[in-house]
C-alpha cells in the first residue's frame, strides 16, 4: 500500500480503465515510491455477486523518481482486446506539504480515447483524507470527482467517493492490508443513472519495493 494512512490502490475506472493510484473510482494526489512496482487484478459485475463478471483487468504500475508513476493495463474482459493501455501521473505538490496536487492521464492506447485529470488531496487529523478534482473526457466534458477515506488503527480503511457523469457512479468501499506486500478491497457502486443496477468491484493488489 503506497500510503498507509489511506486507501490507495491500482484501480479501474469507467469509461476505459486505468491503474492510477487512487480509490476505487477516482485518482488521488499519490504516486508510487521510486522504483516501486505494483501489480493487481480488478473485476466487477452487477449484483448479486454470483451473477457473473462484467469486467476483468490486470494492471501494473511503476514509480518513476519521487513525483511520477507510469503503468500498463490489460483488459481481460471476455471479448475485449488485450492491447495494453498506458497511464501516467505527475505529482505537482506532495500531500505532506499540506495540500497535495497531481496531474495525470489514463486510457491512452490504440482504439481508446485518453482522459486527463487534476486532483487535490488533503490530510485531516492523521487518519482521514479528502480528495477533490476534475477530469476531462474525450468529448471535452468536465466531470467532478470527490472522495474521502478513513484509516483505522491497524490495517482496515473505509472510503466513499463520487465521479460525475451519467455513465459513472458513487461508491463505498473497504480495504484490508493483509501484509506489507498485498491487500484487497471490495466496493459497492451506485450508478448516477438510477435506472442502472448497483454493482460490485473487487481489487487485489501486490507491491514490491525498489530493489526486491
Amino acid at each position: 500500500m503506497r500510503v498507509l494512512a489511506g486507501l490507495v490502490l491500482l484501480l479501474w475506472a469507467a469509461p476505459g480503465f486505468a491503474a492510477y493510484s487512487g480509490l476505487m473510482l477516482i485518482p488521488t494526489a499519490d504516486v508510487l515510491a521510486p522504483g516501486e512496482v505494483c501489480v493487481d487484478y480488478y473485476c466487477d459485475g452487477d449484483f448479486p455477486v454470483g451473477g457473473g463478471i462484467g469486467a476483468a483487468v490486470v494492471e501494473s504500475q511503476y514509480g518513476v523518481g519521487r513525483r511520477a508513476e507510469v503503468g500498463l493495463d490489460f483488459d481481460l474482459t471476455k471479448g475485449a482486446d488485450t492491447i495494453p493501455v498506458l497511464n501516467g501521473k505527475v505529482l505537482l505538490c506532495p500531500a505532506d506539504r499540506g495540500l497535495g496536487l497531481a496531474l495525470g492521464v489514463y486510457n491512452v492506447g490504440e482504439g481508446v480515447s485518453p482522459i486527463s485529470y487534476l486532483v487535490a488531496t488533503r490530510e485531516l487529523g492523521g487518519y482521514c483524507r479528502v480528495h477533490l478534482g476534475v477530469q476531462r473526457t474525450p468529448e471535452q466534458e468536465m466531470q467532478t470527482l470527490a472522495g474521502a477515506e478513513y484509516c483505522f488503527e491497524g490495517r482496515l480503511s473505509l472510503a466513499a467517493e463520487y465521479l460525475a457523469g451519467e455513465e459513472n457512479s458513487s461508491m463505498i468501499s473497504a480495504y484490508y492490508q493483509f501484509t506489507d506486500d498485498w491487500g484487497a478491497a471490495f466496493g459497492w457502486g451506485v450508478p448516477n443513472d438510477r435506472e442502472s443496477d448497483n454493482w460490485w468491484a473487487i481489487n487485489v493488489a501486490c507491491t514490491w519495493p525498489a530493489g526486491d
